[in-house]
């Protein structure tokens, strides 16, 4: 009995270990792989981030919507890799909020200048 529980001892500890160091290194990874695992990932912060739309970094896909594959800004102008997926229609320029946790997009927002972090306004005004 003792021999069983340190074995399960033992298998919890590496499960854990292997989880935390594909946590630690699949947060901020952009495939698509580590936006699916970014869903779920614990170690992953969910925090906005902003973006510019811009249509020639984007792949238009079969059913008429848009793949952009663009920069995006975190509040304090940290970059990060980011694609978005959208069914609607966005303009060319217009600013977005995406709502992410690690490379995973939960949700977006389009908002106005005015709504930027001050950091952020001046860089997408530039």
């Amino acid at each position: 009995m003792k021999k069983f529980i340190n074995a399960l001892f033992m298998g919890l500890i590496v499960l854990g270990l292997g989880y935390y160091m594909a946590g630690s290194y699949l947060k901020d990874k952009n495939t698509e792989f580590a936006q699916s695992f970014n869903h779920y990932n614990l170690l992953a912060k969910r925090s906005p981030k902003f973006m510019q739309v811009d249509y020639e970094d984007a792949d238009k896909e079969s059913d008429g919507s848009y793949t952009f594959y663009a920069d995006s800004y975190d509040r304090q102008g940290n970059w990060h890799e980011i694609d978005l997926h959208s069914d609607d229609d966005l303009n060319n320029g217009q600013l977005v909020k995406l709502d992410t946790k690690g490379s995973y997009v939960k949700d977006y927002q389009v908002i106005s200048p005015d709504d930027l972090p001050y950091k952020l306004y001046r860089m997408f005004n530039n």
